[in-house]
C-alpha cells in the first residue's frame, strides 16, 4: 500500500511544473561579458514521411528561436546537425540543409552558416568552433532546449566558444498546476543527467 502511495505520489509531482524544474540539470556559471558575434542552434533531428526530410518539432522550435534572436540582434545563424549517427546518402539533406532551407524562406536576408557534419553535441561544438574560428568568433547565442543546454555549453566552452544560453520555456507559468507538457519532459530531462555523465567520462 505504500508504494502505491508513493508511486502515486511520484507521477503526480511528475506533472507538476514547479518540480520537474527542479530536475532540470544546472547550467553552468553564467558568463556576463560577452558580446554575441553569432547565434548557434543546435539540430533535434530529422523525420522522413514518404520520401522526403523534414525538422523534428523540437528542431523547429529551437530554429524559430535562434533565427528571431539572430533577426533582433542583426548576427549570422550558424545551424548545426549532420546525421545522428545514421546514414547519409548523397541526395539526403542534413540538419543544417533544413534548417537553413527553413531559414531563407523567412528571413532571405539573413546570412546562415552551415555545419552539417557532425552526429553528436560534442561533435555540434567540435565543428560549429572551427567555422566561429575562422571568421575571428567565439563569442555566441547557443540556442537549443533547456535541458540539453548544460551538455551543450560545457561542450562549446570546452572548445574555447563563450556562449549565452537561449532556450524556448515549454514549462507552464503555473508551477503548482498539474501539467501534461511538464510530464513530457521527464525522459528527456533524465536523458540529460546520463548523457552529463557520459560525456564527462569520454570528452570533458
Amino acid at each position: 500500500m505504500l508504494l502505491t502511495w508513493l508511486v502515486l505520489l511520484m507521477l503526480v509531482g511528475a506533472t507538476l511544473p514547479a518540480v520537474v524544474r527542479g530536475l532540470l540539470p544546472p547550467l553552468p556559471k553564467r558568463i556576463t561579458d560577452i558580446t554575441p558575434q553569432a547565434v548557434v542552434v543546435l539540430g533535434a533531428g530529422r523525420r522522413q514521411h514518404d520520401g522526403q526530410f523534414s525538422l523534428t518539432t523540437r528542431g523547429l522550435r529551437r530554429l524559430k528561436k535562434a533565427a528571431e534572436l539572430a533577426d533582433e540582434h542583426g548576427l549570422p545563424l550558424l545551424v548545426s546537425g549532420g546525421m545522428h549517427n545514421t546514414p547519409l546518402s548523397d541526395n539526403e539533406p542534413t540538419e543544417a540543409d533544413l534548417m537553413a532551407e527553413q531559414v531563407r524562406r523567412r528571413w532571405p536576408g539573413m546570412t546562415v552558416i552551415k555545419e552539417g557534419r557532425s552526429r553528436n553535441t560534442w561533435e555540434n561544438a567540435v565543428y560549429s568552433a572551427e567555422l566561429l574560428g575562422v571568421r575571428g568568433m567565439d563569442e555566441i547565442i547557443l540556442v537549443s532546449d533547456r535541458s540539453h543546454l548544460p551538455r551543450a555549453l560545457l561542450c562549446f566552452q570546452s572548445q574555447g566558444v563563450l556562449a549565452q544560453a537561449a532556450w524556448q520555456k515549454r514549462l507552464p507559468r503555473q508551477e503548482w498546476v498539474p501539467s501534461a507538457g511538464a510530464l513530457s519532459l521527464v525522459p528527456e530531462i533524465w536523458y540529460e543527467w546520463l548523457a552529463l555523465v557520459w560525456y564527462h567520462l569520454r570528452y570533458l
